[in-house]
């Protein structure tokens, strides 16, 4: 079965945290089929091994209170687009994307969360979501079942993570090896391609773009900001609405 996972990074910003919820689909033997992450430009960074680990795409927001547009759109567009799988896992501690698991159950699309035990109104969750599935702390692998809200109901799934984790967790380490040297080479390539970067200045997108292109880095009917997009955090694109210029932000700056 597909599923499809958007993180609002600015509410789950911890690394462990989306360790834990790839265990999770482990142990559920799913395959993520979307994976996306969606915050401001310094949760996002902290996150950018983990993200890059787990192959999941950044996106970075327009400003303050723009995180949960930016997903709830998302999960819209790939709704109407039937590129939206059976299962919608969404990693949030608070009740902001109700309306959205709502809607997306009127269409038989089951709706997870991924949620901080000592952060999350669990009855609220537990309201409009099929499952939440706790993560660290007291409450770490806990579930609560949409039907089955009472307190005996969890006690065996808190048990089970602890005795299959051992297992569990080596496959999910080794499963994105593969693609990281895919990434990173495709991190080099854009600079190698586009020496100016280099800087660390801010270098005009056209020109960006046309290098990437000649050094066919770029597709003739690509988007270059969709490609840099994929490093968001390596990358800023300025103005944030119709950028003009990227820069390389260099670690440690």
């Amino acid at each position: 079965m597909n599923v499809a996972f958007l993180l609002d990074a600015d509410n789950l910003s911890s690394a462990s945290d989306v360790e834990q919820v790839f265990s999770h689909f482990h142990r559920l033997g799913v395959n993520v089929s979307v994976r996306r992450a969606y915050g401001g430009h310094e949760k996002l960074t902290g996150l950018k091994d983990v993200l890059r680990q787990h192959a999941m795409r950044s996106f970075i927001n327009q400003g303050k209170g723009t995180t949960d547009a930016a997903l709830v759109i998302d999960a819209m567009d790939l709704l109407h687009h039937d590129a939206l799988p059976g299962m919608v896992a969404i990693g949030s501690s608070d009740a902001d994307f109700a309306p959205l698991a709502v809607r997306l159950r009127e269409d038989g699309i089951k709706v997870l969360c991924f949620a901080l035990q000592d952060k999350a109104d669990g009855d609220a969750l537990a309201l409009v979501y099929d499952e939440v599935v706790y993560l660290g702390g007291a409450g770490r692998g806990e579930r609560a079942d949409r039907d089955g809200g009472n307190a005996p109901s969890p006690r065996p799934a808190r048990k089970a993570p602890a005795v299959k984790k051992p297992a569990a967790r080596a496959p999910v380490a080794v499963k994105p090896t593969p693609k990281l040297p895919d990434i990173d080479d495709e991190f080099e390539s854009i600079l190698d391609a586009v020496p100016a970067l280099l800087s660390g200045e801010p270098v005009p997108l056209n020109d960006v773009t046309r290098q990437l292109r000649e050094a066919k880095v770029l597709g003739r009917s690509a988007r270059s900001t969709t490609l840099l997009g994929r490093h968001a955090p390596d990358f800023r694109l300025t103005p944030e609405r119709n950028p003009a210029y990227v820069q390389w932000i260099k670690p440690g700056r």
